[in-house]
């Protein structure tokens, strides 16, 4: 079986693992991660940087690594993809097929992108004929290049580009055979969120959050003493720097592993565990647009991947807050590996994935430059036909009219004076853009967190039923949290249904319900916990 290296470069983080290629168990060899110098990637985009090639080239070497074949898992919002449905045809047909309705797939310039492709599973149209799911991925050729380069840098013989999302699925497919599972593989600069279901991937979003702002947090905390990003890191993996609830209101599932030895240190774990809001809110989007569409087979599971599964704490906030069971991915029957250390599984699935099943991203005009050998009795032949050609060429071409001639630049003159006139209106339509943006900057900077605030005050005032009892509000630059008293749940449900009309209000989303049964001295009610995500592009003037 033959060989391949699999490296993924991440933001902070390069992981390298040597394995079997495209086989059904692939068999692990050596698998390491090397830390990735600030400015070597950007947005997926690998820049030239001496210091991280002779890093990875010596840790190449201390491993005794000595496989050239190469693939790179790439996570990119240059990265584009989409799922579309076609009929059913062979699948060494697909390929072709994508390629020639590509255009209809993305409105880009196709010219520079590569397209490559992964067969999501099979599906019956409503005329009974059999279709197949595919996700098709394109991916810009400058992108590519970058990875070439690397590799050809390293002493490597690139093999393909594998798409981070196409990976997760390929390793985590095996372990989400029974029931929908969410598997999210999380990192400092962001997060991708996949749904898996019956070993079929349904749902895929990349989000723009991940573990870089609880981790400034802990380094700006006075609690902490660890100044450096990677110490507060390695400090988050073990210690519980983050609480297992959001906030009081929270019903708790499973019980936080941390002791507050003080009010400083209680204090410190709740900044470090509200910079996890925005996350948690997307995941809990993900939820309920999948379970919106499949209700029957609701996710029951999440499974969490990447460097951010190790921080402590955090699979017990996920369950709490999101309401599903959360656990790392500690082992996989997708390929065989014998960890040292069981929590470093999850680090390497983009890795492992891209071993199993490449995406084959690879630009034909950016592959390893080849040694030839040169028969220069045949190159002589060759050059002697050419001459005669083109002396042949010349000699037919000084036959034409002259009229001809002059008539061609006379339409090549006319040509010319178009288009400087269309020169100076893009110039002039380009200083506008300009002029405008900054005017937008600048209105932007004007804009305050309060704004949103003072408008949502206003609705309340005018639209909030006078006979509900509003018991507490909690408001920041983002949303207001609603704790109300109802008589009855229908009663709760009209507040929140006027709520949602708001205009100031972009995103309700309810955080908790509790009916109170009524008692001797007191009628029963219902309290519901709310928040209301403002719109921020919308302030009264």
């Amino acid at each position: 079986m033959a060989k391949i290296l699999s490296i993924e470069v991440g933001n902070s983080i390069t992981r390298v693992c040597e394995m079997d290629y495209k086989a059904k168990t692939p068999k692990v060899y050596k698998y390491f991660s090397i830390p990735t110098p600030q400015g070597v990637v950007e947005d997926g985009f690998v820049h030239e940087n001496h210091e991280f090639i002779g890093n990875l080239k010596s840790a190449l070497r201390e491993n005794k690594i000595t496989t050239k074949n190469v693939i790179f898992s790439v996570t990119s919002t240059k990265i584009v993809t989409r799922e579309v449905t076609i009929p059913s045809i062979k699948l060494n047909q697909i390929g072709n097929y994508v390629k020639a309705n590509a255009n209809d797939y993305f409105p880009i310039e196709l010219s520079v992108y590569e397209i490559a492709y992964v067969l999501l599973g099979n599906e019956s149209s409503e005329d009974g004929k059999d279709k197949l799911r595919i996700m098709v991925i394109a991916a810009g050729k400058d992108l590519i290049s970058g990875y070439a380069n690397l590799a050809s840098a390293c002493g490597l013989k690139l093999n393909s580009i594998d798409y981070i999302g196409n990976g997760i699925y390929q390793m985590m497919r095996a372990e989400s055979t029974d029931g929908a599972a969410l598997v999210v593989k999380l990192e400092d600069k962001s997060a991708i969120a996949s749904v898996i279901s019956n070993g079929n991937l349904v749902l895929q979003r990349s989000l723009a959050y991940g573990t870089d702002r609880a981790i400034k947090a802990v380094v700006d905390s006075k609690e902490y003493y660890e100044s450096d990003y990677d110490a507060a890191f390695k400090l988050m993996c073990q210690k519980p720097c983050i609480k297992a609830v959001l906030n009081e209101r929270t019903r708790m599932k499973e019980q936080d592993l941390g002791n507050d030895d003080s009010e400083h240190a209680a204090e410190a774990r709740e900044k470090v565990t509200a910079t996890f809001t925005q996350l948690i809110g997307n995941l809990v989007r993900v939820v309920e647009l999948y379970n919106s569409k499949d209700p029957m087979n609701p996710i029951r599971s999440i499974i969490l991947t990447g460097a951010g599964a190790e921080i402590k704490n955090l699979t017990q906030l996920f369950t709490n807050e999101i309401g599903i069971s959360t656990s790392v991915l500690r082992s996989s029957t997708s390929v065989n590996m014998i960890m040292t250390d069981s929590d470093s599984m999850g680090r390497y699935v983009g890795c492992l994935g891209a071993g199993i099943s490449c995406v084959g991203l690879t630009a034909n005009d950016v592959g390893m430059k080849k040694k030839m050998s040169v028969n220069y009795g045949f190159l002589t032949i060759m050059t002697l036909i050419v001459a005669i050609g083109i002396f042949a060429y010349l000699t037919l071409s000084a036959m034409l009219p002259y009229q001809e001639a002059q008539k061609e630049e006379a339409r090549l003159k006319e040509l010319e004076a178009k288009y400087q006139e269309a020169e100076v209106v893009h110039k002039q339509y380009e200083n506008v853009q300009q002029l405008f943006q900054e005017v937008e900057q600048k209105c932007a900077m004007l804009n305050h967190p309060n704004d949103n605030m003072l408008d949502f005050i206003m609705e309340l005032e005018e639209k909030f039923p006078s006979d509900v009892q509003l018991t507490a509000l909690v408001s920041d630059g983002e949303c207001a949290t609603l704790s109300m008293k109802t008589k009855d749940f229908d009663e709760g449900a009209k507040v929140i249904q006027i709520l949602r009309g708001f205009e100031s209000v972009q995103d309700v989303v309810i955080n908790g319900i509790e009916t109170v049964e009524e008692k001797d001295d007191e009628e029963g009610f219902t309290q519901f916990d709310v928040a209301c995500y403002y719109d921020l592009s919308y302030v009264k003037q």
